[in-house]
């Protein structure tokens, strides 16, 4: 059962000052010290996520991607692998900027929903995705670096999330739609949806079985039989389509070096009931139409199973397990035998960072591949990895390339580049690494979070290896592109996409430390206000996600991903915010909540910053359960306020989507909720950690925010936190959104406008007004 938890002062406090090395914006003269307008942030350009930037072939252009939220953005509807165009790439143009003299164009003029742009391997096009014809469904386009002329090229509908030339440069390998959707195992629809209403039944039939194995993965977290595209050849001349036989439900595809085959993996089932680990098939087919080979069968692999490389020859293939269960294995398949070897052997422990792809060398004789602990080596000859380097209090988070699989040497001494973050200063350094001694030379200090990799915002680097671009960001500066040279001497910025940013002053943001109250060294970033003054006392923010350590956004701008999160817009209206680390454990997530920030919040009392009687809490989705964790069990925030959140455990457990699908069950057994089973085994553990059983307890003003078409948390999890807690007579609003989503970063203007608003009103009233 939770207790409640009042303040005290815990730990001795390590204030870190943030810095830049070579890459932070300085402030420009005549910067207002006002509040930041909600409109600025909420209609700000974004480098849109999942949509690398990349060279032109003679290193003389760069293409990129950037998102406009100055529109209305349409709803979240839909099963997300089934819609053509991703939320992501909703309002996003292509972009070029020119490498010599910095010059930027927008290509796609503003039209619709652009992204993915991707050069052919002569320079001669940039293939993209678009809905610009006016459609619903995303269409192969080209522009002519020559011309500058846009042209569709097909009118057949693309569904993959990549591009990939032939080396001729004369046809593009995309993913299309099948033939025929394959519908879920445990779904049967016994009427047309499309039929008028009738006498015909309009029902859908829902069904398990007895007889039902653990491959068959009961209870699915997601569908894995939709959205899943056949692969395709479309002639850039002709417009021409042709379908590669055999090849179908691709979750991932790697087209070989010389163009005559391709590697992909298809996705067979979850690895059991309750668990979010995908089982794949690793498959090889030949573009002249022979039948595909699977060479690995139900493997675990990251959720998009796109971890395999091919050998600089492309006679060899490699990937590596991952996700909840792979313990990170480095396995090399001959493509012309088909015969599989397992390269790395790991036993000992699981090894991470599984969802980036082994890296070859030049001369195709070595893999490398990162753990984050750890710099491994290892060969086709080899049967156990051999460790490179181990970095003190560093994370090898990824290994540069400057071709597709192999990595960027720019130095004649052979040293590889890798990217690695610093636990102590949460920076990210561009390291040069020599695997013969090993060396290491430190090359470049990147302000960027270290999750930006997985995003694909980190960089890229020329085809002749001369050149690296690299995005840049920290809490006060937003994110631009940057540009320098092999040496790493000379550094450009190449963008500057939000230049209303550039009028106002923001909060600066520190690293501090403090322990849990298990004793535990934890550390969290505290964006101060942005007319913060040594001695004065403000006004507290916590922004809270539980799992998460929110001393790694300390180079993230506001903290937080998100227009409509940016923290910004609380630190330039007085307050202090503070984004804690909130690590949990098995079993007992709400009470590990209440052990882990709260001292922080003491800390920042301890510092003379905090006024411990004008507090606020605020998170999203499972921020929001742990905003409700910790208000049923301290009294001490005036105001909270969960947006697309939950308080019940076991509810959210039994949340279903359209198609079947119960992501809250893998969620809760074996994800971020942390139960470790069923509410059959754990009946007790699921109450105790629900905050829904003790809402009687709740002393705070609470703000409930959710879109009523949120896929993600259903609505009606919301409704039980606001009727329980109007049953009991508290202090509660609700805000709902009309037709709106999980992330109110999608929502329509108006409603992304009105919740931002809405949020700051509230902690005004309750927060900063001191207000009972």
């Amino acid at each position: 059962m939770p207790r409640m938890w009042h303040g005290c002062c815990w730990g001795k406090c390590l204030l870190v000052l943030a810095t830049s090395v070579g890459t932070l914006l300085q402030h420009a003269d005549g910067q207002e010290l006002k509040p930041l307008p909600i409109e600025d942030v909420v209609t700000a350009d974004i480098f849109t996520p999942y949509s690398p930037i990349q060279f032109s072939p003679d290193g003389k252009w760069l293409a990129y991607t950037v998102s406009s939220r100055r529109g209305d953005s349409r709803p979240q509807t839909g099963n997300s692998l089934s819609r053509s165009m991703p939320e992501y790439a909703k309002g996003a143009d292509i972009r070029v900027v020119g490498t010599e003299h910095g010059t930027s164009q927008t290509i796609t003029e503003g039209s619709r929903d652009n992204w993915l742009p991707t050069w052919s391997p002569d320079g001669r096009y940039l293939a993209f995705l678009s809905d610009r014809d006016g459609g619903s469904q995303a269409k192969l386009w080209v522009w002519c670096a020559a011309t500058h002329a846009l042209r569709q090229v097909s009118e057949v509908n693309v569904i993959s999330t990549q591009l990939q030339w032939l080396p001729n440069s004369e046809a593009v390998l995309v993913g299309i739609s099948p033939n025929v959707s394959a519908p879920s195992a445990h779904v049967t629809h016994a009427f047309n949806p499309g039929e008028p209403r009738t006498s015909t039944p309009t029902v859908t039939i829902f069904h398990s079985s007895r007889e039902s194995t653990p491959l068959s993965a009961q209870s699915p977290p997601w569908s894995l039989d939709g959205g899943l595209p056949n692969l395709a050849l479309i002639d850039m001349e002709s417009g021409k389509v042709r379908r590669i036989d055999g090849v179908e439900r691709v979750s991932a595809f790697f087209l070989s070096p010389d163009g005559n085959r391709v590697a992909y993996t298809s996705p067979q089932a979850f690895e059991r009931p309750g668990s979010q680990q995908v089982l794949f098939n690793v498959v090889l087919a030949s573009l002249s139409g022979d039948q595909p080979r699977v060479v690995a069968s139900k493997v675990q692999l990251e959720t998009g199973g796109a971890s395999l490389s091919w050998s600089p020859d492309g006679s060899l293939l490699a990937f590596r397990t991952g996700g909840m269960s792979g313990n990170g294995d480095c396995y090399i398949v001959d493509a012309r035998l088909g015969l599989l070897r397992n390269a790395s052997s790991f036993q000992d422990r699981h090894h991470g960072f599984a969802f980036v792809p082994p890296s070859w060398d030049r001369d195709g004789k070595y893999l490398y591949f990162t753990d984050g602990d750890t710099l491994w080596k290892t060969s086709v000859a080899q049967t156990k990895a051999v460790e490179v380097i181990r970095i003190p209090q560093r994370q090898v988070i990824l290994l540069v390339e400057n071709k597709v699989g192999i990595l960027w040497s720019p130095r004649s001494d052979g040293s590889i580049v890798v990217l690695a973050f610093d636990k102590a200063s949460k920076r990210s350094d561009v390291l040069g690494i020599d695997p013969r001694t090993p060396d290491i030379k430190e090359f470049l200090t990147i302000r960027q979070p270290r999750d930006c990799v997985a995003s694909g915002q980190f960089g890229a680097v020329s085809p002749d290896g001369r050149q690296f671009a690299y995005f840049s960001q920290d809490a006060q500066h937003d994110m631009d592109l940057w540009l320098t040279d092999s040496n790493f001497t000379d550094h450009r910025r190449l963008t500057h996409v939000n230049p209303q940013f550039d009028r106002y002053k923001m909060g600066a943001a520190r690293l501090i430390e403090w322990r849990s109250l298990d004793g535990n060294p934890l550390r969290g970033t505290l964006l101060l206000p942005a007319d913060y003054r040594e001695g004065n006392r403000y006004p507290l923010i916590v922004w809270v996600y539980g799992g998460q350590h929110g001393s790694d956004s300390i180079d993230r701008f506001g903290l937080s991903a998100g227009a409509t999160f940016n923290l910004q817009l609380l630190a330039t209206r007085g307050y202090a915010v503070l984004f804690p680390d909130a690590p949990q454990r098995l079993g007992t997530p709400m009470l590990d909540l209440a052990k882990t920030v709260l001292p922080g919040v003491d800390k920042v009392i301890e510092m003379g910053i905090a006024d411990p009687s004008r507090m606020g809490v605020m998170g999203h989705s499972y921020g929001g359960y742990s905003v409700l964790a910790l208000i049923v069990q301290t009294g001490r925030f005036k105001a909270a306020v969960t947006a697309d959140g939950y308080g019940d455990l076991i509810t959210q457990y039994g949340e279903m989507s359209e198609d079947g699908a119960a992501f809250g069950t893998s969620s809760q057994e074996q994800g971020q909720g942390l139960m470790g089973g069923t509410p059959w085994d754990f009946r007790q553990r699921y109450i105790d950690n629900s905050p829904w059983f003790f809402l009687d307890r709740v002393e705070t003003a609470l703000l409930v925010i959710q879109g009523d078409q949120d896929e993600v948390v259903a609505p009606f999890l919301s409704d039980q936190v606001f009727v329980g807690l109007r049953r009991l007579g508290k202090e509660v609003e609700y805000a709902k959104y009309k037709g709106e989503g999980h992330s109110a970063f999608y929502w329509a203007l108006g409603n992304r406008v009105d919740y931002c608003s809405r949020v700051i009103a509230w902690f005004d009233k309750y927060v900063k007004a001191g207000r009972n």
